[in-house]
Formats: C-alpha cells, sequence, structure tokens
C-alpha cells in the first residue's frame, strides 16, 4: 500500500509541477522572477516546516501524517491550475508545500517502521525505483492534458492525490508509530553538528537541484514544442533513472565513500545545467539532461541514506524534517537564484553565458566542499562523531 501511495503521488506530482513554470509563463504571462518566486514559496512552505511536521509524526501516528498532508496538497493542486492572480498563486503554493511537509518525512519514517526485519537498502531501493516510475508516466501524461486545457493537468494530478488519501486510510495499518521508547526533541537532533554540517552541505547541493523545476523546463521548452517537449525531457529523464540508477549505484558504492559520490554528482549538476544553456541545440538539450540527472541518481538514494544512518530510534521522521529545512534553504535559493540568472541569461553578448558558468563552477564548489567536510562513518559506534554510523551507501 506504501509502494501505491509513492506511486500514485509521484505521478500526480510530476504531472503537474514541471509544467507549472510554462503555464506561468504562457497562460498566464507572468516573469519568471515571479516564477522563481512562486516556487521558493511552496519550497519554503513544505521543506521549512518539515522539522516540525517530522517532530510531530513522531509522536501520532504515520498514516494520520500522510493522509492529512496528501488531502492538503489535493486541494493546493486543484487551485494551482485553475487561478490566475498572483495572491491565490501564493495561496495554492502554500497548501501544497504544507501538505508536502505532512507527509513527506511520515511516509519515510513509515517505510523504515515497515522495513523492520527485512533488508531495509532494498525497501528504499525499491521505493525509489517505483517513484521514478511515475517520473516517467507524470511529465508525458502532463504534457497530453495540456495540450487541451491546463485546468485538466491540475484537477487530475489533485484526483491522484486524493486516490492517494483513501489508499493510505483504508490500506495503511494503524500501528505505524515511532519507538515511544527513545523520544527524539529537534533540539537534540540539532546538537549533533556533523549532522547539522551534512545538512548545510545537501542546503547547498539542492540549488543545483532544484533547478530541475525551472531552468530545466524553462529551456526545455524553449528547445522543443511546448509542454509537450517538457514532458519528453522528464520523461527520458526518468526513463534513464529506472534503466540504471541500481546498476550505477552500486557501482559507485563500492568504489567511493558517501561523500565521493555527492561530490561526483555535484559536478554532474552543474555540467548539467551549463550544457542545457550553453549548447542551445536539441542535442545539447539532451545531453545536458542526461548528465543532470547522472548528479539525480547519484545523489538522491545516498542523502536519504545517509540521513537515515544519522538518525536513533524513534527519530528518523525528526531527522528527515530537519534535513527538509536544508533542502528548503537550497530550493529557495536556487529557485530565486535561478530566475534572476536565466533572466540575464535572456540579453545578448558574453554576458548572457555567464550564468550558465556560474552554475558549472557552484559544482566544482560543491564537490569540493562534499569531499572535504562530507560525511564520514564512525569507525565506533556510540563515539561523538562528524558523520553517521555505516556506509551511508
Amino acid at each position: 500500500m506504501l509502494y501505491t501511495d509513492t506511486f500514485t503521488m509521484a505521478v500526480g506530482f510530476y504531472m503537474l509541477i514541471p509544467l507549472l513554470a510554462l503555464h506561468f509563463l504562457e497562460n498566464l504571462s507572468l516573469t519568471i522572477a515571479f516564477v522563481g518566486f512562486v516556487t521558493a514559496v511552496r519550497s519554503a512552505s513544505q521543506n521549512g516546516l518539515m522539522p516540525l511536521a517530522g517532530w510531530v509524526a513522531d509522536r501520532i501516528n504515520y498514516k494520520t501524517a500522510i493522509a492529512v498532508g496528501v488531502l492538503i496538497r489535493a486541494a493546493g493542486f486543484a487551485m494551482l491550475g485553475t487561478v490566475d492572480s498572483a495572491g491565490w498563486l501564493v495561496v495554492a503554493s502554500i497548501l501544497t508545500g504544507l501538505g508536502g511537509a505532512l507527509f513527506h518525512p511520515a511516509s519515510y519514517a513509515a517505510y523504515s517502521a515497515l522495513a523492520e526485519g527485512r533488508d531495509p537498502l532494498r525497501v528504499y531501493s525499491t521505493r525509489e525505483m517505483v517513484s521514478n516510475v511515475g517520473f516517467i508516466i507524470g511529465p508525458m501524461t502532463g504534457g497530453l492534458l495540456a495540450g487541451f486545457d491546463f485546468k485538466w493537468v491540475s484537477y487530475s494530478a489533485a484526483a491522484l492525490f486524493l486516490i492517494a488519501f483513501f489508499v493510505t486510510v483504508l490500506g495503511l495499518p494503524s500501528g505505524l508509530s515511532a519507538q515511544r521508547s527513545a523520544p527524539t526533541s529537534i533540539r537534540k537532533v540539532l546538537s549533533n553538528k556533523g549532522f547539522v554540517r551534512y545538512c548545510a552541505l545537501a542546503a547547498g547541493l539542492w540549488l543545483l537541484v532544484s533547478q530541475l523545476y525551472l531552468v530545466v523546463p524553462v529551456r526545455a521548452g524553449e528547445v522543443l514544442p511546448g509542454p509537450l517537449g517538457v514532458g519528453i525531457v522528464y520523461t527520458a529523464g526518468a526513463v534513464l533513472m529506472v534503466a540504471i540508477m541500481l546498476p550505477l549505484t552500486g557501482f559507485a558504492s563500492r568504489r567511493m565513500s558517501p561523500r565521493g559520490i555527492l561530490g561526483v554528482s555535484a559536478v554532474a549538476l552543474g555540467s548539467g545545467v551549463a550544457v542545457m544553456g550553453l549548447w542551445g541545440t536539441v542535442a545539447g538539450l539532451l545531453v545536458g539532461a542526461g548528465l543532470f540527472t547522472i548528479g539525480q541518481i547519484l545523489s538522491q538514494p545516498v542523502m536519504n541514506s545517509v540521513t537515515a544512518d544519522f538518525a536513533s530510534a524513534g527519530s528518523i521522521a525528526s531527522h528527515f524534517g530537519v534535513f527538509g529545512l536544508a533542502q528548503a534553504v537550497g530550493s529557495i535559493v536556487g529557485n530565486l537564484a535561478g530566475g534572476l540568472l536565466y533572466t540575464v541569461a535572456q540579453g545578448s553578448g558574453p554576458v548572457a553565458d555567464l550564468p550558465w558558468f556560474l552554475f558549472l563552477l557552484w559544482g566544482g564548489v560543491m564537490a569540493a566542499a562534499f569531499w572535504t567536510l562530507g560525511p564520514r562513518p564512525s569507525a565506533q559506534p556510540g563515539a561523538e562523531t562528524d558523520g553517521p554510523v555505516g556506509s551511508g551507501a
């Protein structure tokens, strides 16, 4: 049932979110700077509230947190494609983010609870695989629906989150909750200096990852024909994820530490955005999207695994909540900076190429930061450590 939840929400999310920037720009005639602002509001309301939402989820039933969250997101998604004023778009973005804040850490914690007695790495890997299948179906479906009217994209995405609500209520057991014997406060989570430093690095990496919802779809819409072109790019990336995620992450984990893998992913993400911007053809778009996707493949499972490794019993949702706050900071800066940089890139002359080199430079800076300051496994469990116990890979 939890895998069904993940698949349904992934299809609904990727059906709508990748096309939002194009809808705002072409249908509502908004500026890209405002699009970046609205995207930042959604990210801030979701990831910024995750520490509190994760703390709450560790103390109540995970099922309840997931159900309430998907219901709120359904309302937000229904609004995003049907309202046209700036104020209502901000309200819809806040609702969308609030719903995600409630169900995201609770969902990961529920996976952990259900994985007891099983191989947790296999459980999380299967979750990523299911999510990426939704990533394949969602953008293409959204692109086709957008050809009729964008409101059908919005309504369909909301309907899928309503389905997820009923799957959660009817299918998940009520006993999914944290271990009451080991309560953890947010203050205790934040007292782990190694985890806080890791979250700061993750925020820097997320500045690049957040371009998936701003620069990537806008650039795809310029090179290829409209919403369908965006769907093609996202679907191609998702197919690549499903095809090579397990062998690539397995190969990388056998040869590199988590900080090494995250460093390589930073280079791939920055290079992917730079290639998409500097090589303004279909071939450049696909090569850049491929590099960007490899960066996602390498970073996603390792970042989640390292976060779980930092957590003690009864605090998984709290740790994922604090990690979500780091993602919020990176997303806010990434979307605001991405909007401004893309505006500069629309000009003429040598200055127009500068934003793409800045993305490439930031990827190199983050790679160096991960290689030198990234998480390290503890040699002695229970000792004060700068990193999680275990490999995190």
